[in-house]
Order: C-alpha cells, then sequence, then structure tokens
C-alpha cells in the first residue's frame, strides 16, 4: 500500500534550510525603525523576519498552522495552544472528523457562517478543489500526507485538467468525505495542514499571482505583499468571529517586515519605542544579540524562551559492522556526554539535553533515560561484545554542525570510542544516505515534525520501508517495530493512540539505534505591548493567531 509521507525533496530542503538556520551565529533579523503607528490608534502588529519573500499558496508552503498562513487561510481543523497543550480543534469543519468503524472514510460537516473574503460562502467543493490543487505537478513543494492517504492519490494529477479525485465525495455544500488507503489516525491532525484550505472552486489556475495573493478565508486578507520589502495584513470583514475557536484577530494590522539587516535587530527591540513596542521577531535571536537583551534589565524580563524545538540526534547504522551489535550501540548511548554537548553550544539558552525520540510538547512524549551517562557502563559493554580495546567509527556531519560533532567526539572517546568525523556539504550527505550509500557509521542529523504526532516523530525515522529513499538513517530493520508503529499509526482512537507511541518510543531506544543529542532553544524578545506573550516547547514559535496587543 502507498504510506503517507512528503515528497522527500521539499522534506530535505526544508529540514536543511531550518537546520541551517537555527544553527547559524546570527540570524537576520531586525527590529524597525523607532516611531511609525505600533503606539497609535491602528493597533498594527509588526513581525521583523530575514526573509525576502513570503508566500501563500497553500498548496507549497509549509510552515505551521500557526504562522502567518494560518492567519489568512482556514482548514477543515487547526491547532490551538489555549490549554498550554497543543491539540487538534474544527475549525471549517464542526469537529474534528468522525472516522468509519473501520478507520478508512473521514467525514466532516462545515460550519454556517463562513466565508471567503468576497462574502461568497465557503462550500465542500471549495476544499476539495484546494486539496485536489495540490497533485498539480507545477504546485511542488508542500507538505503531502494526504497523497498516499487518499484512495487514487497515486496516480492524479489534479483539477487543471478536469479530472477530480472521486476518493473526496461532496454530497452537499456541507459535507465533504474522504476515503483513505488505509485506517489512519492522525487524519485530524492532516486536516490542518495547508492543503485544506479553501480555494474557490476554478480559481487558482495562475499559480504565481496566487502564491502572492490568495483568497482569504481567515480573519485577515493581504492588502499588499511585496517581496523583499513587507506583506500588510488586513481585517477580513466577512470572517467571523463566532466560528473560529482557535483565533483572536486583535491587532487590526500586522506587517511582515522583510530583509531586515541583523546588525540593528537587538537594539530596536530592546529600545521598546515607538512601533518597537507592538513588534517581534521571526526567527530565534543570535548569541549576540541576547547577550544586549541580558546586558538591559528591562529588555532581559520581556525574553522569552522555549523549552524544545529541533531535535539533533546521532544514527546509529544498524548495518555497520561495528555498530551491528546492540552491545556497541548502548556502549554508545552511556557514553554521550549530553552536558558537554549543550555546553558546547552555548548553554541552557541554546539548547537542553534529549533523550527521547518524542519531543516535549508532542502527545506521548515521557521523560525516560534509558542510558544516564555512565562511561564505566560503556567500557563494560564494549568489552562484552569483543573489543576491550575500544572501537573506531565514522560520523557524517553537515558543514556548520561541527561543534556539536566536536562535543559528542570527546564524549566517546573517554571510553575508548574513537569518532572520526567527517564533515560533508548537507545535500551530498543526505543524498548518499538515502540513495543507497551509507558509507558511514554514525549520522548527525535533525528533525521537526510536521505535525503534533509522535507518528511524524517516528514512522519516517524507523519504519523499514524508509531504509533507502527515506530518512531511516539508523537503517533500523525490526519486524516487531514495523507492526507497533502500523497499529498506533491505524489507531483512530487518540488517546490509545498516544499510549501507543510512548511505548514505541522506549522500544526505539531500547534497540539503541538514535541516540537523541539536544533541542534548540529559541528566544523571542517581544515589544512590551504584546502581552501575554508564550512559546510553546513544540513548535517553538509564536503562536501568530492568539497574539494580542494591550490597550
Amino acid at each position: 500500500m502507498m504510506h503517507p509521507r512528503t515528497r522527500s525533496g521539499s522534506r530535505r530542503r526544508r529540514l536543511l534550510g531550518v537546520a541551517a538556520a537555527l544553527t547559524a551565529t546570527a540570524l537576520a533579523i531586525t527590529g524597525c525603525s523607532a516611531g511609525g503607528k505600533g503606539d497609535g490608534g491602528d493597533r498594527t502588529l509588526y513581525v521583523l523576519t530575514a526573509d525576502t519573500t513570503l508566500t501563500f499558496d497553500p498548496a507549497t508552503n509549509v510552515n505551521f498552522p500557526t504562522t502567518w498562513l494560518g492567519l489568512v487561510g482556514r482548514r477543515l481543523t487547526t491547532w490551538s495552544t489555549d490549554s498550554g497543550t497543543l491539540e487538534v480543534v474544527p475549525d471549517l469543519a464542526t469537529d474534528t472528523g468522525t472516522p468509519s468503524e473501520d478507520g478508512t472514510v473521514w467525514t466532516y460537516t462545515l460550519k454556517d457562517d463562513i466565508f471567503f473574503e468576497d462574502g461568497t460562502p465557503i462550500t465542500s467543493a471549495d476544499i476539495k478543489w484546494g486539496v485536489e490543487r495540490t497533485f498539480a505537478p507545477e504546485l511542488v513543494g508542500g507538505l503531502t500526507y494526504h497523497h498516499g492517504l487518499l484512495v487514487g492519490g497515486s496516480d492524479y494529477t489534479g483539477p487543471f485538467d478536469g479530472k477530480s479525485l472521486d476518493s473526496i465525495e461532496t454530497p452537499d455544500d456541507k459535507t465533504i468525505i474522504f476515503h483513505l488507503t488505509t485506517a489512519y489516525g492522525d487524519w485530524p491532525w492532516i486536516a490542518a495542514m495547508n492543503a485544506f484550505i479553501p480555494v474557490p472552486e476554478g480559481q487558482g489556475t495562475d499559480t504565481a499571482t496566487y502564491e502572492r495573493k490568495p483568497v482569504a478565508s481567515g480573519p485577515y486578507k493581504i492588502e499588499t505583499n511585496e517581496p523583499g520589502t513587507q506583506t500588510v495584513l488586513v481585517r477580513n470583514e466577512h470572517w467571523v468571529k463566532s466560528t473560529d475557536e482557535a483565533r483572536t484577530a486583535d491587532p487590526d494590522r500586522i506587517v511582515f517586515k522583510q530583509s531586515q539587516n541583523p546588525s540593528t535587530t537587538g537594539q530596536s527591540l530592546i529600545s521598546d519605542t515607538g512601533s518597537a513596542q507592538t513588534s517581534l521577531n521571526a526567527y530565534s535571536l543570535s548569541g549576540a544579540e541576547l547577550a544586549l537583551v541580558h546586558a538591559d534589565p528591562d529588555a532581559e524580563k520581556r525574553l522569552i524562551t522555549s523549552d524544545g524545538g529541533m531535535l539533533f540526534y546521532v544514527a546509529l547504522n544498524n548495518d555497520s559492522s561495528v555498530l551491528s551489535d546492540p552491545l556497541v550501540r548502548q556502549a554508545v548511548q552511556y557514553a554521550t556526554d549530553r552536558k558537554a554537548i549543550v555546553l558546547a553550544l552555548g548553554g541552557d539558552e541554546a539548547a537542553v539535553a534529549a533523550t527521547t525520540v518524542i519531543p516535549p510538547g508532542i502527545p506521548g512524549h515521557e521523560d525516560f533515560d534509558l542510558y544516564p551517562h555512565d562511561v564505566a557502563k560503556a567500557k563494560e559493554l564494549l568489552a562484552q561484545a569483543g573489543h576491550p580495546d575500544g572501537v573506531t567509527v565514522t560520523l557524517w556531519v553537515a558543514n556548520g554542525d561541527t561543534a556539536a560533532a566536536e562535543a559528542f567526539q570527546q564524549g566517546l572517546a573517554q571510553a575508548g570510542i574513537t569518532v572520526n568525523i567527517t564533515p560533508l556539504d548537507a545535500g551530498v550527505m543526505y543524498g548518499d544516505a538515502m540513495g543507497g550509500n551509507p558509507n558511514y557509521d554514525m549520522f548527525l542529523s535533525a528533525w521537526i515534525p510536521d505535525y503534533p504526532s509522535a507518528n511524524s516523530s517516528i514512522s519516517l525515522l524507523f519504519q523499514s520501508i524508509y531504509i533507502d529513499g527515506g530518512y531511516n538513517l539508523s537503517r533500523t530493520n525490526s519486524p516487531e517495530l514495523d507492526a507497533a508503529i502500523a497499529e498506533a499509526v491505524a489507531t483512530t482512537d487518540m488517546d490509545a493512540a498516544t499510549a501507543k507511541w510512548t511505548a514505541i518510543d522506549r522500544q526505539i531506544m531500547g534497540l539503541a539505534s538514535e541516540v537523541p543529542l539536544f533541542l534548540t532553544r529559541n528566544s523571542f524578545l517581544p515589544g512590551s505591548k504584546i502581552e501575554p506573550f508564550t512559546v510553546p516547547a513544540y513548535p517553538s514559535y509564536p503562536n501568530y493567531l492568539t497574539l494580542t496587543l494591550s490597550k
């Protein structure tokens, strides 16, 4: 059967792009100049970003639902952070979906009083058209879990030639039914992805134009979108607040200032004057910017740092002549000195140690550590494996991630494990590993789930079908693990599925196929008139849907 997955190219581009941004010594983010309308009557929120363009086509945009596209486009379901923990909630639909008894058919009913920006009612046909657009060959780069899940999706090429995907039924304007190839308990999370933003039936064929200015279904519409300069969102007067439990839509305008200069960002946000009072940084502050914040007591009080973020880990190649022995893999686990690694990265404000596959903020995460740092235990395991004098292994690492690799190397050396670091171009490194040329013992990688389910942290990295052509970089091949994952994926009761994923996390760590190292931490400095302001462990970015400005 077909399995849900992203296009490997787009996933790799996104992963490497985010990883590079998070590990760079400075991020190109800056504040806007003092003055302006941020403290005036129009209540404008400014988001300051290094990006040179903002794209809004739901077929190609891969951003989280809580970021900028979620202000303009609603979808069947969405994410809510109101409870302090991410949960899936209804958006355009009346509930998060009703599965059939076998879990292969999901039915949604649309709410009343939901409209596009021109006042036209949103219908099931508009959602169907929006999903079908994502199959068009000219619209690539978006998240495509639904492509392999929908019956007939593997052969469908979109609606622009007049063809329809029969596995999406619209018996009336209020009802939409999805027929899946297999039971899939995470479908409510899938229905929160950008692909499920409605597009007026028949529109969006001029893809270049639609990318810059789509038809809004959310509380804001695009007034202007000038690449390299700014994107301005204004209120969509046809949005009905009573239909939307996920968005506060408090600011009158939201301006995304693009192409900002990093040399002035910290100073502008620290100043907290004029428009800086209603500004925030889109990406994490760099170490240099954080130093300036800590030197200013008033700014330091506003600083918010996430509890987690992107997971960096070392995949241990189960096909390696050395690491095929689970005793050696366990020795590597015990020898890993996470405290030293976090210190090498800049301390607790930059990263937090990780010991599990499922990160904090994801349902199913449980704090446990099967392999606390113990050099003596590592040496004992190596001796049991027939290596009393130690072993030598190779570690592939992308250029720019060598600080973490070297700290990892130094820890393992204490146990007699010699690590030879091989820095490589990231594209070459991932291409070789995923293309059937895994000439490494260890592989330093990073991962951030596309959506808040343990499935998104586990399946693509550990199912045996993803050993070649996928992200199973540890080349884990366990029939027992595959069966457990398949069972969890098919479980439509979310609480029951969560318990199964927690057990699977322990099962994976028992195999010692992955060494979780650390989670990056992201720091944000909101202006004093943006309150309350929080950043969850996942996703470790502000929820733009709920940002409010004080009077």
